[in-house]
């Protein structure tokens, strides 16, 4: 009796825990639905966080890295199809996978999204845009700050500091608000293992 009780219970857990299988996998394949091959092999990997980089190339065209940036208030950033600039919460969203190339000696960055292919860029006025052709507005120096974190300051506007930020609700901040010691300004790039090894 005791064992016929043991086999129906094992029998039933392996039942449940492959509809639960099942069940994710259906949910895996619907978030990914709407992502390129490479996009999906950059989801995936992203995970290292980077730390301090200062080997760049500096020639116009040179290093370009795949990131996601993850910010100090908990958000990925992402620019969507329709130019929105937000965070999303969800690490698995094709949106938040970046293209960060350095431009100039600073360092100085373009930061484009891989998906919707637009640029992040900053008026004069401090609003965070997205556009899809480059230029000056577009460019960023990145600073790295004693916490480990990165942040992203206006090249073209430097009267006054105005950073990339993401409030607590992953809503973008107008630069003029923004300070370099507010975590809302602050940023990890999340690196992905696959530009890793190409790198190497």
């Amino acid at each position: 009796m005791r064992k016929w009780m043991l086999t129906w219970n094992l029998q039933s857990l392996l039942s449940g825990l492959y509809l639960h299988a099942i069940f994710l996998l259906g949910s895996v394949c619907v978030v990914y639905s709407d992502c390129t091959p490479e996009q999906r092999v950059a989801i995936m990997n992203c995970s290292k966080h980077e730390r301090h980089t200062r080997n760049y190339d500096y020639m116009e065209g040179g290093d370009v890295r795949i990131r996601q940036l993850f910010s100090g208030t908990q958000w990925f950033l992402t620019i969507d199809d329709s130019g929105n600039i937000t965070g999303t919460q969800d690490p698995t969203n094709c949106y938040s996978i970046l293209e960060i190339r350095t431009v100039s000696e600073g360092p100085t960055l373009a930061i484009k999204a891989v998906k919707s292919q637009y640029y992040i860029c900053m008026n004069k006025g401090g609003n965070l845009q997205a556009k899809k052709t480059y230029n000056k507005n577009c460019d960023f120096k990145e600073g790295f700050l004693e916490n480990h974190y990165n942040a992203y300051s206006s090249a073209k506007w430097t009267a006054k500091e105005m950073f990339i930020a993401l409030n607590q609700r992953g809503r973008p901040m107008k630069g003029k608000r923004t300070r370099k010691a507010s975590v809302a300004s602050h940023f990890i790039p999340m690196k992905c293992w696959e530009e890793e090894r190409r790198v190497e």
